[in-house]
């Protein structure tokens, strides 16, 4: 065989015979595809109704449009017999038709150029068969009819196919007789503007965006698409958009199903004009907090924000239990000490410094890293270094983020425990680094392990700690509910815990008859008391063989 010099597109004959597979069968499909048809024709309305046919329910969906002028258009994959007005807006494929492919129809429309009504009737195997279907003439004077035999899964879901095609289809729709409730697309928008065809519409979203999460609407056809979004620094919520589509023709749906828009230079204008929408809204409503990579980007589209709001939140140390920081009370002193992230039993170690501004010198604020560019963030100090020093019988130890006490250091008094604090006065190159010593009376030390036992838990030699101060260190830097579903409720393991941090508390600070005297008494009240009748007292008497109790009268 010689090979051919060149080349043809073309669609093979073949096709006909699978249209029934170009859409996926569902009533939703098909009364998307009936909605957006009547409107390209003109109508001012749509109407449902159900009829019944021996048994077997018949949909009538009928519409007041201009009706088919070319019944051969109808049947004739891509070829869509719109108008060149149409045509341009629309992007119409000649394809939506078939989503009724392989069921019963029955079409009525009127031809505006042969000034008569006519109807065909389509049986179940007549979309792909190579028989002709007769047209016939019919009395409609006025837009066109469908009749289509609805399957018992059509029928089940017909009224949530409905309701969800017409919950955003800028023309009316009936169901039988009742209009189905219509929403703006854009109705919680925090602000909207009009683009090229297009409204967008900005909107405060918190949680969560699925990526089918519909963001755009077509004339009522909503689809998923990855549109931008602006965070600001600090804030849980978001700025994100939804485009409700009026005439928009740089923009088009992916045939033949159109659940996704075309990735064309229209999208790509899209993007970026929603994009300047949310920073123009932003700029609009005043000081801000926009990374500075974000600020920039605004620049670069053409909106001229002033920098960030020069505050920080204030830091507070986390506890080894919390999911997240709350956002601390605004600090716009220029005696600000930017703190990193860092582990959250160094955290809790530093706070009787780090929350007395009275000892540091400057109020210590959480380190904000998308601010990094702006000049009032970079020109403040902060806290580069930060470790403690222990100094126990005749040893010094070190310990900071990622580092393992030595075995030598062991619970118990120490004879000093030092925080060193290393402060850079900028963020700026050629800071000046300056170090800082403070005493501290106790640290507990997670010391890369994962509850009590692995922890090292130190107070100093002439510090006055009491057991009950002892025990609440060790449960904010230590306590962490675990999420293995074997596990008791978040209460009964806090529990736990502060029992048994009391009990370490006691060891380490108490004598053994002393100790052992506090656990006893913690059991009594957490197990007995409450038992005791208000106007009486309990005596107990107790040894590793026996129990006396008795109730007397109050004194």
């Amino acid at each position: 065989m010689a090979l051919p010099l060149t080349i043809t597109p073309q669609v093979g004959a073949s096709l006909i015979t699978r249209v029934t597979r170009l859409f996926n069968g569902t009533i939703h499909d098909v009364l998307n595809e009936l909605l957006q048809n009547s409107r390209r024709a003109g109508a001012s309305a749509v109407n449902l109704d159900l009829e019944g046919s021996d048994g077997a329910p018949i949909l009538v969906a009928s519409d007041d449009g201009s009706g088919i002028d070319d019944p051969v258009a109808l049947l004739t994959l891509g070829y869509s017999g719109w108008n060149d007005t149409v045509a341009h807006r629309e992007d119409p494929a000649g394809m939506g038709m078939f989503s009724l492919a392989g069921r019963q129809v029955e079409i009525r429309s009127w031809s505006r150029s042969a000034g008569r009504g006519w109807m065909v009737e389509i049986p179940e195997q007549g979309w792909q068969s190579p028989e002709p279907l007769a047209i016939q003439p019919c009395a409609i004077t006025g837009g066109t009819q469908l009749r289509i035999a609805l399957p018992d899964a059509w029928a089940k879901n017909l009224l949530a196919a409905a309701r969800n095609a017409a919950r955003y289809f800028p023309l009316p729709v009936t169901l039988s007789g009742t209009s189905l409730p219509r929403e703006d697309f854009l109705a919680e928008a925090a602000r909207v503007e009009n683009w090229q065809g297009c409204r967008i519409g900005i909107f405060s979203w918190r949680g969560y965006q699925p990526v089918d999460m519909a963001r755009i609407n077509f004339h009522g056809l909503t689809v998923p698409c990855d549109l931008p979004f602006v965070s600001e620094v600090g804030k849980i919520d978001k700025w994100c958009v939804k485009v409700d589509i009026i005439d928009a023709p740089d923009l088009q749906l992916v045939l033949p199903a159109r659940k996704e828009l075309v990735r064309n230079a229209g999208l790509d204008a899209l993007k970026i004009a929603a994009e300047a929408a949310i920073y123009r809204m932003i700029c609009d409503n005043g000081d801000h907090r926009l990374g500075f990579t974000e600020w920039a980007r605004a620049r670069a589209l053409g909106i001229m924000l002033p920098h960030a709001a020069p505050w920080l939140p204030c830091w507070a140390p986390m506890t080894a239990d919390s999911m997240g920081c709350d956002q601390g009370e605004p600090i716009s002193s220029p005696d600000m000490l930017v703190v990193p992230a860092m582990e959250i039993d160094l955290q809790q170690g530093a706070a009787p410094i780090l929350n007395a501004p009275e000892k540091l010198g400057m109020c210590t604020v959480r380190i904000a890293p998308g601010f990094s560019g702006y000049d009032w963030y970079d020109r403040l100090p902060r806290l580069q270094t930060l470790a403690f020093v222990i100094e126990q019988n005749g040893l010094e130890h070190m310990y900071e983020a990622d580092t393992e006490l030595d075995p030598s250091c062991t619970s118990g008094r120490a004879d000093a425990i030092t925080l060193e604090l290393g402060i850079a006065d900028c963020a700026l190159p050629g800071a000046t680094l300056t170090k800082r010593c403070f005493p501290l009376e106790m640290l507990v030390c997670r010391n890369e392990g994962y509850d009590l036992d692995d922890a090292i838990i130190l107070i100093g030699s002439n510090a006055v700690v009491s057991p009950d101060d002892l025990a609440w260190q060790m449960e904010l830097s230590l306590f962490r509910a675990s999420d293995d579903s074997d596990c008791d409720s978040w209460e009964t393991q806090q529990d736990n815990f502060q029992r048994s941090a009391r009990n370490n508390a006691y060891a380490l600070l108490l004598s053994e008859e002393e100790a052992l005297l506090r656990q006893i008494r913690d059991r009594l009240t957490d197990k007995v008391q409450w038992l005791i009748p208000p106007d009486r007292t309990l005596k107990v008497t107790a040894t590793r063989t026996g129990v006396e109790l008795t109730l007397e009268p109050a004194p």
